[in-house]
């Protein structure tokens, strides 16, 4: 794995998981951002990045965490009424959105922030873009 528990406990300062938890979030973590930044090569191996990428994974890990919790704990119930008695949820999950769906969603806002200014993000990727018979379809910017 890139990033370590001591790290994400030390360095980064996370206290929601614990190493066991924190080693599966952690993988689906890598995994996303590898998915997101895969048109621009191995994220992974910027050194000159590396503090901002543990960074992104860890907060990666802990939306990714907390997505699968909500769902854990009855995150589907909105609205229940019995007898008099209402019970509601208050949910970010979207109507008929799975909980991977919004795991990843909740993971893709809790990187976006870190990984946008470094240009990790960008979906044009070092090999060609959209704009193939204006500039030849390399690296344009």
């Amino acid at each position: 794995m890139y990033v370590d528990f001591a790290y994400y406990s030390d360095t980064y300062g996370g206290s929601l998981l614990t190493e066991a938890e924190f080693s599966g979030a952690a993988r689906d973590a890598e995994n996303y951002i590898r998915y997101l930044t895969y048109l621009n090569g191995d994220i992974f191996a910027d050194m000159a990045q590396a503090g901002v990428i543990k960074s992104a994974v860890c907060a990666a890990a802990d939306a990714c965490y907390m997505a699968r919790r909500e769902q854990e704990q009855g995150g589907n119930l909105k609205s229940e009424s019995k007898d008099g008695l209402s019970v509601s949820f208050v949910v970010a999950r979207k109507d008929g959105e799975s909980v991977d769906g919004y795991a990843k969603r909740c993971m893709y806002q809790a990187v976006r922030p870190q990984l946008l200014p470094t240009g990790w993000l960008s979906r044009r990727g070092k090999v060609g873009c959209t704009h193939g018979n204006e500039c030849g379809g390399y690296n344009c910017l």
